[in-house]
């Protein structure tokens, strides 16, 4: 009768999971559009060093990418393998902004890889929305042609975005939001959950943008 796995050999398999997702992931999305570039592989190189690989963990993620590439399964698949082993939905919402980042290493945003970047959020278990904000905020609209009218939204519209909130919450709602975002995104309450140093810069970003948002929709609303 197999033994359930003890705690340092749990440990060690969802370790295993999180690293073989996160490249399995990055595979498939530098591949989105047929061919893998230099610039690409560059992107996914400066995501294993964000994501704190250990030399061995880095192996075997190189392993696993160039496996991915070429696999059965879909990137959908391993998004919900990655969203199983980690708890905390704000490590997924940063890893969906590597995504971004690995999409848009070439200059452009092909239909493939804006199709994923919009299909890809509920697999991960996070806000559907993150998809026309960062359309909006990291690509300049139609320059990249992947043909989404996120390219229309106003700033006020991004700060709700950013909140999770819409413009008919009341005050109380929206400071509720505002609180509940900013202590679960501080960069020490993410470290306190595994985040890696590596990671601390982009989680720092995006405290800066909550709070920026927020600082929007109080001038707005005359809060």
């Amino acid at each position: 009768r197999r033994r359930p796995p003890s705690g340092a050999d749990a440990a060690r398999n969802q370790s295993m999971v999180f690293c073989g997702s996160v490249a399995a992931m990055l595979a498939k999305m530098a591949k989105a559009d047929g061919v893998v570039t230099r610039e690409e592989i560059a992107s996914v190189e400066k995501a294993f060093r964000r994501l704190g690989f250990t030399p061995a963990a880095r192996r075997y993620a190189i392993d696993v990418f160039r496996r991915a590439k070429d696999d059965a399964h879909s990137i959908y698949d391993y998004a919900r393998d990655f969203a199983e082993a980690v708890d905390s939905v704000e490590v997924r919402e940063l890893f969906y902004e590597i995504l971004w980042d690995i999409a848009c290493a070439d200059g452009r945003l092909g239909a493939e890889e804006a199709q994923i970047l919009q299909r890809i959020p509920r697999a991960l278990g996070i806000r559907t929305e993150w998809y026309g904000y960062f359309y909006s905020q990291r690509l300049g609209g139609a320059r990249y042609g992947a043909g989404s009218s996120a390219s229309s939204r106003d700033p006020l519209a991004d700060a709700y975005a950013v909140l999770g909130a819409s413009s008919g919450d009341d005050v109380e709602t929206l400071k509720r939001k505002y609180r509940e975002l900013a202590k679960k995104n501080h960069p020490d309450a993410l470290r306190a959950q595994g985040l890696p140093e590596e990671m601390v810069g982009k989680a720092t970003e995006r405290m800066s943008r909550i709070n920026a948002a927020w600082a929007a929709i109080r001038e707005a609303r005359g809060i």
